[in-house]
């Protein structure tokens, strides 16, 4: 199993981090999501957010550069956007992100989703809002052949992967409720497949719980929302969940090789 390519080295490029900087604030600022979600929120949540969004960058930055932070944390906040949305849009109360060093970040939730179908929709938000960050990024490696660009676009597909491991809390954790017996065997079948043409730790974690679901759960998932979700709507769950993995899968394989050469 190869290991993951690291990201850039640290270089000193004050204008080029300064420019980086303006552009991504200027995006945020007339983002509609961030505008819907700064209003009504008090100035010391607004602080909270930015300031654990900076302390973030300063500790990667350390690390990686100033450049790949600043990317890193914003590829970050938009998952964590996506998040925002889908609890927005299934009529919830969505707090605002905050940014924990190492671990990534996380976004309350105020209320109760009604059925595993409407957590499952607002857990794979996240991941998919990710992924297409990710493939921003890759966009932008195609057009400046840049390195920066490709590690992002690498480490975006490899985290938003990692999510959807079906462990609490991770948001895969959260979709992996709402799926039967069947549908954790066909996902297996999947994963298996997708391991073989890229051995990654994610997936073979997603393929054992695969196997640990398919060998222990009855032909339908238990709870209390049973009759509220439909076997239709737990099968398109599973698509977009396992479809998703096996395309970031894809993603991941690519930069990495990509990265490799480089």
């Amino acid at each position: 199993m190869s290991e993951a390519p690291g990201p850039p080295t640290k270089r000193s490029r004050a204008p080029a981090i300064a420019a980086v900087a303006a552009v991504g604030i200027a995006l945020l600022l007339k983002s509609k999501t961030i505008l819907m979600a700064l209003k009504g929120l008090s100035a010391g949540k607004l602080l909270l957010t930015f300031g654990s969004m900076l302390a973030m960058v300063a500790i990667e930055a350390r690390i990686f550069g100033w450049l790949f932070a600043v990317g890193f944390v914003l590829m970050i906040l938009v998952h964590e956007l996506g998040h925002g949305h889908a609890i927005k849009r299934e009529g919830l109360q969505a707090g605002y992100p905050i940014f924990i060093p190492f671990f990534g970040a996380m976004i309350a939730l105020r209320g109760q989703p009604r059925n595993s179908l409407v957590e499952a929709r607002i857990a794979i938000a996240g991941p998919v809002a990710g992924t297409v960050a990710a493939l921003g990024a890759t966009t932008l490696f195609l057009l400046t052949d840049s390195r920066l660009y490709l590690a992002l676009a690498y480490f975006g597909y490899f985290l938003n992967l990692f999510n959807l491991i079906p462990i609490s809390p991770l948001d895969g954790g959260r979709v992996a409720r709402m799926f039967s017996r069947r549908i954790w065997i066909v996902g297996l079948a999947i994963m298996a497949i997708f391991f073989l043409l890229h051995p990654s730790p994610q997936l073979a974690i997603i393929g054992i719980f695969a196997l640990i679901y398919s060998l222990s759960r009855r032909s339908a998932p238990p709870g209390p929302d049973e009759t509220q979700v439909t076997p239709k709507e737990r099968t398109r769950m599973a698509i977009n969940y396992f479809g998703l993995a096996a395309f970031l899968t894809i993603g991941m394989l690519l930069a990495g090789q990509l990265l490799g050469k480089r």
